[in-house]
């Protein structure tokens, strides 16, 4: 199929309705092809759709051929989709079309020049934070905003009972989760409680994860509390539960819309298991902790975890899975960083030379960041029986000295999806909390089927990211590394059973 040049369609533009997270936005082009992706480096984006993750950098292009708007898949991972079908070639769009990237809906139109948008290059206006809680007065059920509708299939709704001075009021916030505080202009507040000289600004976030609702207090001056006790960070609550915000106690329900099944993972491209007790999130929480807990197969459904996910801890802060590779795909020279080509000959080598399962572990992290740019931290993670806590996750090796951070969360998907990950630190306005570390790589250490423990990096520069060339690089090494400490720990195991 022959594109058209920009003179053969000087007359008409192209107009984009892009819908992210239940709110659309129009954005117009004035030019006859778009590249729709995410802003990087290589190569110019016209339609960025950051923050969705789940979009390639390069994820596809749109031009006009005639009276005609073209589509076509620029090799993303998660393919684009036109009325729900896989698309594997340049494809034709009907005006009711709707186009699907990552979690993005688009809607495309052919159109003239003077309704261009004041958009101007194509990056989209902010998304809106969840609108204002809505009063319901008698209404049996939730009735969304139009423009939320077309989503309402993948929505979370938090009834609220809030009362005041002896007066209760129904509240509903369709979202996934809401800021309470008072009317400003640096943040949505989705409860706002302004006249409550009680209520700081930004005084609390309420979320929901997993089925479980947390509410978290943002380091308000008069604070939070549940049941009439302080809290200090996040907490998780219950239907039951009274959360004071000043003068205002709320009750707090979820509802979430009935699935027909488990939600397909784009990043990953497989069909889900009947119960995936380690589901794709849109974030994961992180800790800083001297053990976690380590959940072996066969020990993973739901039931068994959904008590140790309730008693954790309020987290450091939260990351979100950028890409992923599979352990058993193949790994060519040209995937692999550069820098890693160079070392992987001699690798082994250099391991037969180091003693026990420490040396070896120390050995590779004090290693990584000499041989690839950008890691500043390195740690190895060893599942470990110590005491009577059963087998827990250990630290084998860091550096520098600071005790490293983890996500137990996405750690037990690393192994129990067999994917290494690379991972970006949430914007601010997603976590109030703040991590120093903006990027890592999860590679699970396994060898012969034997889950051993976690390869960890993470660079502490702003706005950072690892290539697939890197998460490529370091899998190679873990795989190394996996077979090298299997052999010094069944080494030590048998000494240590003979002494």
């Amino acid at each position: 199929m022959t594109r058209a040049g920009p003179a053969a369609q000087a007359g008409a533009v192209l107009e984009f309705d892009v819908i992210q997270n239940n709110e659309a936005t129009a954005v117009t082009l004035d030019q006859t092809e778009v590249v729709i992706g995410r802003r990087n480096e290589n190569r110019e984006v016209h339609l960025d759709l950051s923050p969705d993750d789940l979009v390639s950098r390069v994820h596809a292009r749109v031009w006009l051929e005639g009276n005609a708007v073209i589509v076509e898949d620029l090799g993303s991972r998660g393919g684009t989709l036109v009325d729900g079908a896989v698309i594997s070639g340049p494809t034709e769009l009907q005006p009711t079309a709707k186009v699907t990237l990552g979690s993005t809906d688009l809607r495309v139109r052919r159109t003239l020049p003077q309704r261009k948008s004041k958009a101007g290059k194509g990056h989209k206006k902010p998304r809106k934070k969840p609108a204002a809680a809505s009063q319901l007065v008698n209404a049996p059920e939730v009735r969304l905003e139009p423009k939320a509708a077309a989503s309402a299939a993948s929505c979370t709704v938090f009834h609220l009972e809030k009362a005041v001075d002896g007066t209760i009021e129904q509240l509903a916030i369709p979202c996934e989760e809401f800021i309470v505080g008072r009317k400003h202009p640096e943040t949505e507040i989705g409860l706002d409680l302004t006249g409550d000289l009680l209520v700081s600004r930004t005084h609390a976030r309420v979320w929901h994860t997993r089925g479980i609702c947390w509410v978290e207090d943002l380091n308000s001056t008069h604070g939070t509390r549940v049941n009439g006790a302080p809290i200090n960070g996040a907490l998780v609550i219950q239907p039951t539960d009274q959360v004071q915000i000043g003068s205002v106690v709320l009750r707090i329900t979820v509802q979430t819309a009935e699935d027909t099944g488990p939600e397909v993972p784009l990043t990953e491209g497989h069909k889900p298991e009947k119960e995936d007790v380690f589901p794709e999130l849109d974030s994961y929480p992180v800790y800083k902790e001297d053990s976690y807990s380590y959940h072996a197969p066969g020990n993973r459904s739901s039931a068994e975890l959904e008590a140790a996910y309730q008693s954790r801890k309020s987290p450091m802060g939260r990351i979100r899975g950028t890409h992923y590779r599979k352990l058993d795909q193949s790994i060519a020279q040209a995937d692999v960083a550069e820098s890693v080509q160079k070392i992987l000959p001699d690798l082994s080598r250099s391991l037969d030379t180091l003693g026990d399962a420490t040396a070896v572990a120390q050995w590779l992290v004090d290693q990584l960041p000499e041989w690839m740019n950008g890691v500043k931290r390195a740690s190895i993670f060893l599942i470990q029986e110590k005491g009577e806590g059963g087998r827990r996750l250990h630290v084998l090796a860091h550096m520098p000295a600071l005790k490293p951070i983890l996500s137990d969360i996405l750690a037990h998907r690393a192994w129990h999806h067999r994917t290494g990950y690379a991972w970006q630190q949430v914007d601010k306005k997603e976590s109030v909390r703040r991590l120093s570390m903006h990027a890592g790589l999860y590679v699970p250490l396994i060898c012969m089927g034997e889950e051993l423990g976690m390869l960890c990096v993470e660079n502490t520069e702003e706005e950072s990211e690892f290539s697939p060339e890197q998460l490529a690089g370091v899998m190679a090494v873990a795989q190394f590394a996996a077979v090298h400490l299997q052999h010094r720990l069944a080494r030590e195991t048998g000494n240590e059973s003979s002494g």
